[in-house]
């Protein structure tokens, strides 16, 4: 054992601390330094042996940051630990991919190159890992810094991989500077330096005030805090939308709110069934405010059910509804099921739901509405096609109580301020067991800050109560909501991800033509 901790301890330090610098832990500073040790353990190391290292860092730096997954243990049994575990091994797969490619670019290019080739290399690896197999990029270095509002500014520009481009090359900097010898060091130490004061002055620049008086609109957000086994439970169906409607219209009178938003599976019947419908209507007409919400849409002939949401007018009238596009592998569907039906049998799905097929901006008043479901979220793509169509401003309905208190919940309030910020819209954010609350379009955000009891007495929260502390609280809020930011260069976050694929690969097919130093002509 003290053989195996002296051969992998440095690279198993290095995740760990890149892990702590996401939620739950949440200091973030250490992002910029996590990685840099294990570019100093791997300078002089063989290819394999730096690919050992490399995954070996990248495999606890998985395990810890998405723990949560291991929840799932109580709706799913042990499949939970060991679907986390294999979506771990996947997830290496891309370190492994980066430590070859570090190497390759380590022992051919000159030293001044390398931090950006790295960056630019480690930014391509997140962005392929964004879409391939449907995608999953939970992981992107970029989404630690999301409470560094300063250096967050940056998706703006690139989105979240430029952010990620920014923390490798800063590390790759510290690196050198600590590997290198005489002039070099200085200059790579002074490199380092510019890089942390641009990335963070720089930042702080693009910060500019939000405009809530061009286009004045009023949401508020019920956070309902039903527990998973309620929403499963027949007998709670229709009290859980009596009590949404009846907290809600307390919120909407008390504001005057043109928009009240629920979270995701709120309302587990179908919700176009005339007795859920009557009662959602009473909220929308009696306190003449739309109501946008999640829940479970059904077709028949043959039968096909969706996580979907709804949105109703004023008038009591359902207007418009999205149904979930990208599905929660295992969660919401089987991956693969349909040429593999054995595999439902052995891991079988919670919902076993059929995907959408529109991305859609719904008119919400004198506001354009673009909705994103749960997962969703993580798909940066699609939030900037929600604002290439039209939508003025992002609502996210989640429910993440399937995780508990774990650091799920505000690891995915990060993900979703990046998508503020990059598309420069306001995001409405609506958690059943929380986080809840809006983001402006610089990525500040404004959290719930009320309650309405059963005697239907509202309280204000107390000043300092944290995100955290108003997880699996039954919480209400309303707030004004700011109209859309200029954009600096308008398809930035877009272009910036395939930008450094391209120039990765570029770069890549250079290293490879080149002769390693000392090498015989």
């Amino acid at each position: 054992m003290t053989a195996f901790l002296r051969k992998y301890g440095v690279a198993f330090l290095s995740g760990l601390l890149l892990a702590w610098s996401f939620p739950a832990v949440k200091f973030h500073p250490l992002a910029w330094a996590a990685l840099g040790i294990l570019f100093v353990r791997t300078a002089k190391m063989s290819r394999a042996d730096a690919v050992r290292q490399f995954t070996a860092a990248g495999h606890v730096f998985h395990s810890v940051l998405l723990y949560w997954m291991v929840a799932n243990t109580y709706w799913a049994g042990g499949w939970a630990i060991i679907g986390q575990q294999l979506l771990c091994l996947y997830l290496d797969v891309y370190w492994c991919a980066f430590a070859l490619a570090w190497t390759l670019l380590r022992d051919r290019m000159h030293p001044a190159l390398l931090p950006v080739a790295a960056g630019l290399t480690w930014a391509a690896l997140e962005h392929v890992q964004s879409f391939l197999f449907s995608g999953f990029g939970w992981s992107a270095l970029g989404y630690s810094q999301g409470p560094n509002l300063a250096v967050a500014q940056w998706a703006g520009i690139g989105g979240v991989t430029l952010i990620s481009a920014l923390v490798v090359a800063v590390n790759v900097c510290l690196a050198l500077a600590v590997t290198a010898r005489g002039r070099a060091r200085v200059g790579f130490a002074t490199a380092l330096i510019v890089l942390l004061a641009v990335a963070h002055l720089g930042g702080r620049a693009m910060i500019g005030t939000a405009d809530y008086t061009s286009e004045p609109f009023k949401v508020g957000i019920f956070q309902s805090n039903f527990s998973v086994e309620m929403k499963w439970d027949e007998e709670y169906s229709l009290e859980m939308v009596r009590n949404a409607v009846s907290k809600s219209r307390l919120l909407a009178d008390r504001h005057q709110t043109d928009l009240v938003v629920w979270p995701e599976a709120l309302v587990m019947d179908s919700f176009d069934d005339p007795v859920v419908t009557d009662m959602i209507g009473e909220l929308a007409m009696g306190s003449r405010t739309a109501v946008f919400g999640g829940g479970h849409r059904a077709e028949r002939n043959p039968y096909r059910s969706y996580n979907s949401s709804f949105l109703m007018d004023a008038t009591g009238a359902i207007v418009e509804t999205y149904d979930k596009i990208h599905l929660a592998p295992f969660g919401e569907y089987v991956p693969l099921s349909e040429f593999l039906p054995f595999v439902s049998q052995v891991v079988p799905a919670i919902g076993n739901l059929v995907r959408g097929t529109e991305v859609k901006v719904l008119d919400a008043g004198n506001r354009r509405l673009g909705p994103l479901i749960c997962f969703e979220v993580l798909f940066a793509p699609m939030a900037e096609r929600l604002r290439a169509e039209g939508a003025d401003f992002l609502t996210v309905i989640t429910n993440l109580a399937w995780f508990g208190m774990s650091s799920a919940i505000p690891q995915e309030l990060e993900v979703a301020r990046m998508r503020a910020i990059e598309t420069r819209l306001p995001l409405v954010h609506a958690a059943n067991s929380g986080i809840s609350g809006v983001f402006d379009p610089y990525g500040r955000f404004t959290l719930v800050d009320g309650a309405i009891d059963s005697e239907g007495d509202y309280r204000e929260l107390i000043d300092g109560v944290t995100p955290e502390q108003t997880i699996r609280e039954r919480l209400v809020g309303a707030f004004d909501l700011p109209a859309p930011a200029p954009r600096l260069i308008e398809h930035g976050p877009a272009w910036f991800p395939w930008i450094a694929l391209a120039s990765a690969a570029l770069l890549l097919a250079i290293a490879a033509t080149l002769r390693a130093p000392g090498t015989p002509r």
